[in-house]
């Protein structure tokens, strides 16, 4: 178990009281938010290398990621550092993170809360359930029609590694070691403690192309080689318990000494100005928004007349 957060102050002290023994990970899509905000000369090129280095499987992998953001703009890399690799690497992780990388489950029930935020306390959380429940069956609904051996994301992933290791070489060592050569590069595969030198196969928990090579070679299936957790009975498991309708208030057993509680108003004021209801764009959306100027005086994009070196279009 792990909690991923946007490092709100507020969700820090939370985690360590509430969970005080589970680690507490960083979205790395607010992380970058951040650097975008502090460093914007920097954030085009070195966008694409965080995310790599972020999912990064091996430590060379991830130096020499990190050599590139340092050349880049050293002022990042001290940045990332003080935030903390275990925090938003997986490969410093203290646990098996896997895919859980941004807090996008949270943004997204957030979304859909949107309308239901505008009502009082009792009919919010009664929206909340309904919206639960109704998830909840949906998803063991269709957890019922899966009859492929991994849930179908999984699934497709499985499939990919198997293309993958069509062309990669095969030499045994002992019966559960083996090295496999993929374009020049060695691999080191046991198929008894599920694990790769590319540290795919133990990160994922699914058969990575070399370890598929190795299936392959001794004509064993990749079943007994995925986790428990993408199979279909554990996610039925998930949904095993329902979310139960509540009776009508009027037959409500509320203990008297609720109903003697006396509730005061919060204590501080409302902020001045409409509630904002509307979620920030992503990056991806605000640059796929973003307007350039162009300059009055040469007509090119980029800067304006203030700053312009250029001559003067022709009329």
């Amino acid at each position: 178990m792990c909690v991923v957060s946007d490092r709100h102050e507020s969700i820090i002290k939370a985690v360590s009281k509430v969970y005080p023994n589970v680690p507490h990970f960083a979205c790395i899509w607010h992380l970058w938010k951040n650097v975008y905000n502090k460093y914007r000369k920097s954030h085009k090129v070195l966008s694409g290398v965080y995310y790599a280095m972020a999912k990064a499987y091996t430590q060379d992998e991830f130096d020499m990621l990190m050599e590139k953001v340092e050349t880049v703009d050293i002022r990042v890399k001290d940045y990332l550092d003080l935030a903390g690799r275990e925090k938003w690497s997986r490969l410093y992780a203290p646990v098996n993170r896997a895919w859980t990388m941004t807090s996008n489950i949270a943004e997204s029930i957030n979304s859909a809360l949107v309308q239901a935020r505008e009502l009082p306390i009792f009919d919010f959380l009664e929206e909340v359930r309904i919206m639960f429940g109704r998830w909840n069956f949906t998803n063991r609904q269709n957890g019922s029609y899966t009859f492929t051996t991994l849930g179908k994301k999984f699934n497709e992933m499985l499939s990919i590694n198997e293309r993958k290791s069509a062309r990669m070489t095969v030499i045994p060592s002992t019966e559960y070691v083996h090295t496999v050569i993929d374009e020049g590069r060695r691999f080191i595969v046991c198929i008894e403690k599920k694990t790769c030198s590319c540290k795919e196969f133990q990160m994922e928990e699914i058969p990575c192309p070399h370890a598929w090579a190795v299936l392959k070679k001794k004509n064993l299936t990749a079943d007994n080689y995925c986790s428990k957790i993408y199979k279909p009975e554990t996610v039925m498991k998930t949904y095993d318990i329902p979310v139960y309708p509540l009776p009508d208030e009027s037959e409500w057993k509320i203990p008297q000494y609720i109903l003697e509680e006396v509730v005061f108003p919060p204590r501080y004021k409302r902020p001045p100005g409409r509630p904002k209801k509307k979620r920030d764009n992503s990056l991806s959306e605000w640059f796929s928004t973003k307007r350039t100027n162009s300059c009055s005086r040469c007509g090119h994009v980029g800067h304006n007349r203030r700053s312009c070196t250029n001559e003067p279009r022709r009329k």
